[in-house]
């Protein structure tokens, strides 16, 4: 079995949660997935749980599972792991965060990031506003969205628990400000020294006069340590690669020792899975695992948007599953997994740790009963696993002589 193939697609935050309601069904349950349905029928459907109790649901966190690392020990906060998927050097003890700039002009988290401000315009606010977070040690790097990271040598912030603002989304801000000790008061203060900056700033003078939404405050979460890890290749003894648009998974795989192919882009959602699945294929014939992360759904769970949600699985089931699935039938006995790898329900608008569906087809996974590759259908089925790290043992090792 040394030439054995495998890949793993990651339908990213596809699941739901679990509803009583006959008539209200799940993206999974209404999306046209016919590669999905094939694998149900032919392969081998189960139920993970990626993670624990206590650590932050998202795609960092669910890959550091899938990959084999307990969350629970291993992870230490998102920013480090993003840093890591940019090339942006972390020095050992320094500490890393995410900046976040949000609109809550009622006190309520109304818009963040990419909703508020272009790009262009968030980078100078972030960059003005570093003098005003008297951290004099620190250096600030603008990206995009969420990606604006701060990289502090000198402070220790240990003691804080800060939320993302893709959790507390229409909730009041200040229920869920950073807490922890005099470095959670710090980040406290930080928050409304910034609001205080953003009131008088030029941008927001400028999108006030257009009425425009304005950014109202600086918002940090995220924030960690580079993780120490033990190399994937050592632990599995295969080469493995990652492809996935999102930094923080990006430099999770980095950090493990996989490799970290360059996302590819296209002019919009469809022309980038089929790019995406292209470079998988690709991939097939030079790795002996292949992770694909397609976070589409995740996205459009995060908007709230069900019916862009079951279209985002449509389109990975079309360019992304269906062509990985026929290069790895091409090349002899091999490993096919599919799954959500975490749940981003519509109606929340968050990321959750609910339980979550795969399926896994190929050598020596065939199912004794036929069923479709649902959340409902996941929950009933016998093949339970309850702690995520120990997924990949199975799909590698599990009937391979």
């Amino acid at each position: 079995m040394s030439l054995m193939k495998y890949a793993i697609v990651i339908l990213g935050g596809a699941a739901d949660a679990l509803t009583d309601n006959p008539d209200q069904q799940t993206p999974l349950e209404t999306a046209k997935a016919p590669t999905l349905k094939r694998m149900g029928e032919a392969g081998r459907l189960g139920q993970a749980r990626m993670l624990p109790d206590g650590v932050e649901p998202g795609a960092d966190t669910a890959l550091m599972a899938l990959l084999g690392y307990d969350p629970a020990r291993r992870y230490t906060g998102r920013a480090p792991l993003t840093a890591a998927g940019l090339g942006i050097d972390v020095p050992a003890d320094a500490w890393a965060m995410h900046l976040s700039l949000i609109s809550a002009p009622s006190a309520t988290l109304a818009a963040y990031d990419d909703e508020v401000l272009p790009a262009a315009e968030a980078q100078t606010i972030v960059r003005d506003l570093l003098p005003v977070l008297d951290l004099p040690g620190a250096v600030v790097h603008p990206g995009t969205g969420a990606m604006h990271l701060l990289i502090d040598p000198d402070s220790d912030w240990s003691p804080v628990v800060a939320a993302p603002p893709s959790m507390i989304l229409n909730q009041p801000i200040r229920e869920h400000l950073p807490v922890g000790e005099a470095p959670g008061e710090r980040l406290q203060q930080l928050i409304a020294q910034s609001a205080v900056a953003l009131t008088e700033h030029e941008i927001n003078t400028a999108r006030l006069e257009m009425n425009e939404t304005p950014v109202t405050h600086l918002w940090p979460w995220g924030l960690g340590t580079t993780p120490t890890l033990r190399s994937w290749a050592e632990r599995f003894g295969k080469a493995a690669a990652v492809i996935s648009p999102d930094p923080s998974v990006r430099g999770l795989a980095t950090l493990a020792g996989l490799d970290a192919l360059d996302p590819p882009t296209g002019d919009d959602l469809a022309g980038t899975l089929v790019r995406m699945g292209a470079d998988a294929v690709d991939a097939v014939n030079l790795y002996d695992l292949v992770i694909v992360h397609a976070d589409a759904p995740a996205r459009a769970g995060l908007d709230g948007n069900a019916a862009d949600k079951a279209d985002a699985i449509r389109l990975i089931d079309e360019h992304i599953l269906a062509p990985v699935e026929h290069a790895l039938g091409a090349r002899g006995e091999h490993r096919l997994m599919a799954t959500p790898l975490h749940a981003t329900p519509a109606d929340l608008r968050r990321d959750t740790a609910d339980p979550v569906p795969f399926v896994i087809t190929g050598y020596k996974m065939a199912g004794v009963v036929e069923r479709a590759v649902t959340e409902a259908s996941a929950e009933a089925c016998d093949l339970k696993v309850p702690y995520g790290y120990e997924l990949m043992e199975f799909f590698l090792k599990s009937g391979v002589r």
